[in-house]
C-alpha cells in the first residue's frame, strides 16, 4: 500500500515536461487549424477558398448558389513526426466540413456549416527509469488527446447585381478537449497503474462579412473579414479562462482568361495571438500570415464524365509555438473533380504534402504530412 501511495503522488506532481509532449509540431498549443477548406480548394492550395460556396470562409460565395446543395467531407491525414533522432507516426481521421445551403428570393441563399477549426487530436508514449521507493523502475507514461474546436456558421448571401455578391455570418465556436494520462509499470506488477482524465470545454462567437467582385467575366476579387467575440474554456461549470475569438482578414483574386482555367491567389491575417490566456501560460499563440496560388482546368473525359483538374501551393506559419519556435507549414498538392448522377452529385478528391518546420534551427525536429481529402456535393 505504501509503494502505492507514493506512485499516485509522484504522478499528480510529475507531469510529462518535454518538448513535443503533443507528439507532433502542428498541434501544439489549442491544436492544428485545418484551413476550413472543402476538398476542391485544398487542391488549389486555398486559391478558391474565398470564391468556394462549400468553404465557410467568405459568406458571399453561397450567394452563387442557386439550387439547394449538401457537402460533407473526409480528411485522413498520416503524420511522420521527426525529432533528436527519432520518428514517431500517427493517422489522424477528420470530418472537417459538412455544409447545407438553400435559396430563397431569385438572388441570394442562406446556409449553415460545421467546420473544425481547430484539431487537438495527438497520442504521445515514451519510458524512463526512475527511482521509487529505493527501487529502479521502468515507468510508461502516455499522454493521449482528442478534442477541437467547431466552426458552426449561419450565413447569408446575396447576388446584388452580376458583379456584386454581399454575404454576412455568424459563428459559434464549440468543443472540447479531453487529455488522458497515464503512467504504468510494465516490470512491476505490484504497482498500480496511475490515469488521470482533465477535460475542457470551450464556447466562443464571431460574425463575418464578405464581398465577391467581378469587373468582368474573366477577372474576380474576393474580400472578407471575421470580427471574433469572446470565447470561454470551461471545466465543468466553472469558467477558468477566457480570450477572444482570432479576427482574420483575407483577400483573392482570380483570372479565367484562358479557356477552360482558372488562376486564383490568395492572402490572409490571423491575429491568433487573441487566444492568448485561454490555456496554460506555455500555449502561446502568435500571428500568422498565409498565402497560396492554385489553378483549376478542364481535365480529360473519363467514362464519358468531364474532369477537373487543380493544382496548388500554400505557405503559412502556424498558431502555436514548438519548443518556444514559431512553426512553418508549406503544402503542395493537387486533386480532381466529376459529376455523377445527372450532373446531381460532385466528387471531389485532392492530395497534399505538407511540410512543417522550426523556425529556429536549435529545435531538431521536422514534419511531414500527407492529407487525403474526399468531398461529396449533392444537389437534390
Amino acid at each position: 500500500m505504501r509503494r502505492i501511495h507514493i506512485v499516485a503522488a509522484l504522478a499528480l506532481a510529475a507531469m510529462p515536461l518535454q518538448l513535443f509532449a503533443q507528439g507532433t509540431l502542428s498541434t501544439q498549443g489549442f491544436g492544428y487549424p485545418t484551413g476550413e477548406l472543402s476538398s476542391r480548394a485544398r487542391a488549389t492550395g486555398g486559391a478558391l477558398g474565398q470564391f468556394d460556396p462549400d468553404s465557410p470562409l467568405n459568406p458571399a460565395a453561397i450567394g452563387t448558389s442557386v439550387d439547394p446543395r449538401m457537402y460533407l467531407q473526409y480528411e485522413p491525414e498520416l503524420r511522420r513526426l521527426s525529432a533528436n533522432g527519432e520518428t514517431s507516426n500517427a493517422v489522424i481521421a477528420r470530418f472537417s466540413l459538412a455544409s447545407l445551403s438553400v435559396p430563397f428570393a431569385s438572388r441570394g441563399s442562406v446556409g449553415v456549416s460545421a467546420a473544425t477549426f481547430l484539431d487537438r487530436s495527438a497520442e504521445t508514449s515514451f519510458s524512463r527509469q526512475q527511482s521509487i521507493d529505493r527501487q529502479d523502475v521502468t515507468v510508461t507514461e502516455t499522454t493521449r488527446t482528442l478534442g477541437a474546436i467547431n466552426d458552426v456558421r449561419v450565413a447569408v448571401g446575396y447576388a446584388a447585381s452580376q458583379k456584386v455578391q454581399l454575404g454576412f455570418g455568424g459563428h459559434v465556436f464549440v468543443g472540447q478537449n479531453r487529455m488522458f494520462f497515464t503512467q504504468s509499470f510494465p516490470d512491476q506488477p505490484a504497482f498500480t497503474p496511475i490515469s488521470q482524465v482533465s477535460t475542457l470545454g470551450f464556447t466562443g462567437f464571431a460574425a463575418s462579412a464578405g464581398v465577391l467582385l467581378r469587373p468582368s467575366s474573366i477577372l474576380g476579387f474576393a474580400l472578407t473579414a471575421r470580427q471574433g467575440f469572446g470565447i470561454d474554456a470551461k471545466a465543468g461549470d466553472s469558467t477558468v479562462s477566457q480570450a477572444d475569438i482570432p479576427d482574420r482578414y483575407s483577400a483573392a483574386i482570380s483570372y479565367g482568361g484562358i479557356p477552360g482555367t482558372s488562376i486564383s491567389a490568395q492572402v490572409s491575417r490571423d491575429n491568433w495571438s487573441s487566444l492568448n490566456g485561454l490555456g496554460s501560460a506555455d500555449a502561446i499563440a502568435v500571428d500568422g500570415w498565409e498565402g497560396g496560388l492554385g489553378i483549376e482546368a478542364l481535365g480529360p473525359r473519363i467514362a464519358a464524365r468531364q474532369t477537373v483538374l487543380r493544382l496548388g501551393g500554400r505557405y503559412r506559419a502556424l498558431p502555436f509555438l514548438a519548443g518556444g519556435s514559431e512553426v512553418d507549414e508549406l503544402s503542395l498538392g493537387g486533386g480532381l473533380g466529376a459529376q455523377f448522377f445527372r450532373n446531381r452529385a460532385t466528387f471531389d478528391l485532392s492530395v497534399e504534402r505538407a511540410s512543417r518546420s522550426p523556425e529556429l534551427s536549435t529545435v531538431d525536429a521536422s514534419e511531414r504530412a500527407y492529407i487525403f481529402s474526399f468531398g461529396l456535393r449533392v444537389r437534390p
